[in-house]
């Protein structure tokens, strides 16, 4: 099965992959040289063009030197409710008008303070 029509599975196990090891959205854009909204669009499973898709997969794998189906199996870690980022109402509310900005530093806030997370539960 394409990569493309498994977007969903893969953001879901690349966030997870990302968080368990301690990497961030923007840690992982700086690594590859994909954009920090493209990066969003993998992880919400919302990227337009296969092709493109793909090539950006291929640059996470490469990135941490894995097979490129990688993120189509990957489950080790079982969701807990500290996984779950501790301020969703903040950039994701409905009536939010925030521009792009604000809600890169609030996302970047949460994935800093889910990492801490890691540390402090050891």
């Amino acid at each position: 099965m394409p990569l493309y029509q498994l977007q969903s599975i893969i953001g879901e196990n690349l966030l997870k992959f990302l968080r368990v090891n301690g990497y961030t959205k923007t840690s992982l854009a700086k690594m590859t040289g994909i954009s920090r909204p493209t990066i969003n669009q993998i992880v919400e499973g919302k990227s337009p063009n296969p092709k493109i898709y793909e090539e950006q997969i291929q640059k996470i794998t490469d990135a941490f030197n894995l097979p490129i189906d990688y993120f189509t199996y990957f489950s080790d870690v079982q969701q807990e409710k500290w996984h779950l980022p501790s301020t969703q109402y903040s950039d994701r509310s409905t009536f939010s008008n925030r521009n792009e900005l604000t809600k890169d530093l609030l996302s970047d806030l949460d994935e800093l303070l889910t990492v801490a997370t890691f540390y402090i539960k050891g």
